[in-house]
């Protein structure tokens, strides 16, 4: 008895904290409806996990009927931000490679089946690539996602060439073609994107080995391709790829 006590404790939590992760940048707001069918559980059970998250200060209920995190959460996530560890060591990193090619950096994370911007800095030039930290984006296409995969497990990867599909011209799907492609990013130590995820878009990304040496973290410079060239490029890869390994020597 005790111990399936113990599990529904466990599961109410797992559920608590999905339904938290339910809500994005461009989904600030969620009616009760919204928050069921994302979840997938009966409504009786989202609206008592719902009305706890709202007793406890983690969602606010607006006049609309709809919920939005609240300020807890945003206390929580202040805190978060002030002493995630990988955020404090690249961002100086990230500012100077901005300030020398006056691209975009971006800090990308692996969390299950997206990759997440940890940190973006923009570029200083006004036709720009725009990345918002808490952005999420489907790994199989662009230069942060594959450079994730290419350290990713089978499965995961597997994962990913199933749920492929052509955003642009230049998206790889075609399976011989995907793997070819995450051998030739573990080869190099580095991952290079034509517009995959966004037409006229070229970025590159390194993987940094964080945490206990895995690469679930990547660092990316992105801007247009008609300045973001194959010569830029090949001028900027062993510079970004020597502070990608300083940035894991600090971290590790």
């Amino acid at each position: 008895m005790a111990s399936e006590t113990t599990r529904d404790s466990v599961r109410s939590v797992e559920r608590a904290l999905t339904i938290l992760q339910c809500f994005t940048l461009d989904e600030s707001a969620l009616t009760l409806m919204e928050i069921a069918r994302k979840m997938d559980l009966p409504m009786s059970t989202t609206v008592r996990i719902v009305s706890t998250l709202q007793k406890m200060g983690f969602l606010d209920r607006n006049g609309d009927k709809t919920y939005s995190l609240g300020s807890r959460a945003y206390s929580v996530g202040c805190v978060a931000r002030a002493h995630f560890r990988i955020q404090k060591v690249a961002y100086p990193f990230m500012v100077q490679i901005r300030d020398a090619t006056k691209e975009a950096v971006s800090l990308y994370g692996f969390e299950g089946e997206s990759r997440v911007c940890y940190e973006h800095v923009p570029s200083l030039l006004s036709m720009r690539c725009v990345v918002r930290p808490g952005d999420h984006f489907p790994l199989f296409a662009g230069a942060a996602g594959k450079c994730l995969l290419a350290y990713s497990s089978p499965e995961i990867v597997e994962r990913e060439i199933a749920n492929a599909y052509p955003i642009t011209g230049t998206t790889i799907v075609d399976r011989d073609a995907f793997l070819k492609n995450l051998a030739g990013i573990r080869e190099n130590g580095y991952a290079i994107s034509y517009g995959e995820r966004e037409e006229g878009i070229t970025s590159i990304a390194v993987p940094i080995f964080y945490p206990r040496g895995k690469a679930t973290v990547c660092l990316s410079v992105a801007g247009p391709s008609v300045r973001f060239t194959d010569a830029v490029i090949r001028d900027l890869l062993p510079w970004i790829s020597r502070l990608a390994a300083d940035i894991t020597k600090l971290v590790s």
